[in-house]
Order: structure tokens, then C-alpha cells, then sequence
């Protein structure tokens, strides 16, 4: 008989801030090599933002694994077939590249934005990298339903990218940034993530097909349908389509897709429980 790993809130939490620190760091590198001297604040706070989370996934994990000394044995001794030991490393070499990206924006020298702009476009694979891990660790497990879910990792991905829009978003509008070009953008992008993510969800339950049941008709498909597709996709796009000038409703449509986001990974995580 197969035994549910002991997973609870601690890796809920872990696998909900990697995936908005990809998702800001993306758009922040997005922002810092295609954007203007008008989106300085999305850059800022997308570096910044994604090295905080990074820190608190340290420690979440640390947390997890109960002493500090199993977490820094796996850095010691990186195993490449250990999928436990590859999150970990991920998780300093992404933590790198937002600590000198988020050095590196604090400066308006000329030279060190163009360092910081090559730096922050490699550093972008290890945000996807880290985003989209922890659903293919998942895919990975033995234990029904997980190891159907083949599209896990792309799951995580557009999650990622919509909800790490959305933090970004909500920082601009507490900031009282949320005037400027900025605040637009990202609000324009995080509409295409999230119908990016409807569509990669749509496969996603295609591709399980009955093996689906535990989201979609078991215990906790009403939080599945109301708190995620409805609450936490639907509603924010229809917030964000008919409130383009009412920056409040895009505030409130990003914390939607924020809690949705959290909803995700703790119906699935939890869904063999």
C-alpha cells in the first residue's frame, strides 16, 4: 500500500511563494529589457519582491525538513536523481540571481543597469525552473492521481506567472504607484496569464480525465470550482476586462487571483491526503 508523503501547510506555502517569486522575477526581467524609465518601479519591486519570497521559501523548507542541518546537507551534497536535492540547489542558485538583481536595481548607473538586465535574463530560467519544479516533483510521485498529473509543471508555471503578476500589481497599488504605465502593463499581461492559465488548466483536467475525481468531484471540488476557477480566474478577468480604469478593481481582481493561486496548489497537494 502506498503511504501520502507528509505534506501540509509548510510545502502549500513553499510551493505558493516560489511560484510568485518566478512570476515576479519573470516579469521584472520582461519589464527591465523591453520596458522604459517608466517602469523603474515594476523592475524594483519584482527583483526585490522575488528575493523576500526566495528567503521565506528557505526557511519554509528548513522548517519542513526540521533542522538546518538537512537543508544545508543537501547543498553539500548535491544529488542529481534526488528531486529533493535539485529543489534545493535551485533554490540558492534562484536566490543568487535575485540578491544581485535586487543590488544591482537599487543603482542608476548606466553600466551596471546593462549588467543587471543579461544577469536578470538567465536568471529567468532558474525563476521558471523553480516555479514549475515543484509540480513536476509532484508528477514524479507514485501516488495515484499525482502520478497522472503529467502537466503539473506547466500548471505551476502559468500559475506562477499569473499570480506573480498579481503580487506585483497589489505592490504598485499599495505604493500608491498604481497611476503609472507600469500598473497598466501589468495588469495587461496578468489578463493573458490568466487565460494562458485557464487554457493549460483546461488541458491539465483533459489529460487526467476520471482520474481528475479527487478535484473535481471529491471532497474538496467546491473549493476546487468556486474558490480556484471561479474565485480565483474567472472573476479577476472579468474584474480586470470591464474595470480597466478603476485601479481598485484591478487590486481587488489581483488579490483574487492571488488567493486562487494558493488554492491550487493546496487542493492538489492535498488531493491524497
Amino acid at each position: 500500500m502506498l503511504r501520502s508523503p507528509e505534506w501540509h501547510l509548510l510545502i502549500v506555502w513553499y510551493f505558493f511563494l516560489g511560484g510568485i517569486a518566478g512570476g515576479a522575477y519573470f516579469t521584472a526581467a520582461i519589464a527591465d529589457n523591453f520596458g522604459s524609465s517608466r517602469d523603474r518601479s515594476v523592475v524594483r519591486f519584482g527583483y526585490i519582491l522575488a528575493l523576500l519570497l526566495i528567503g521565506l521559501c528557505g526557511i519554509l523548507l528548513i522548517l519542513d525538513l526540521g533542522t538546518p542541518s538537512r537543508f544545508l546537507n543537501m547543498i553539500r551534497n548535491f544529488k542529481f536523481w534526488n528531486p529533493m536535492s535539485i529543489g534545493a540547489w535551485m533554490l540558492g542558485v534562484f536566490g543568487l540571481f535575485a540578491f544581485v538583481s535586487s543590488a544591482l536595481s537599487l543603482s542608476a548607473d548606466p553600466a551596471r543597469a546593462r549588467m543587471r538586465r543579461i544577469w536578470s535574463l538567465v536568471g529567468t530560467i532558474a525563476g521558471f525552473f523553480l516555479a514549475a519544479y515543484t509540480g513536476v516533483l509532484i508528477g514524479n510521485s507514485a501516488m495515484p492521481f499525482w502520478r497522472d498529473s503529467r502537466l503539473m509543471g506547466a500548471l505551476f508555471l502559468a500559475s506562477g506567472a499569473s499570480t506573480g503578476m498579481a503580487a506585483l500589481s497589489l505592490l504598485l497599488f499599495l505604493s500608491g504607484d498604481a497611476g503609472g504605465e507600469g500598473f497598466k502593463k501589468i495588469k495587461r499581461a496578468d489578463r493573458f496569464a490568466i487565460v494562458f492559465e485557464l487554457i493549460v488548466l483546461a488541458a491539465f483536467l483533459t489529460w487526467l480525465g476520471a482520474a481528475s475525481a479527487p478535484l473535481t468531484s471529491g471532497p474538496r471540488a467546491a473549493l476546487f470550482w468556486g474558490g480556484l476557477v471561479v474565485t480565483g480566474l474567472l472573476v479577476p478577468l472579468a474584474l480586470d476586462i470591464a474595470g480597466r480604469k478603476v485601479r481598485a478593481l484591478g487590486a481587488l481582481a489581483a488579490v483574487l487571483v492571488l488567493v486562487g493561486g494558493f488554492i491550487l496548489r493546496y487542493v492538489i497537494v492535498m488531493a491524497n491526503a
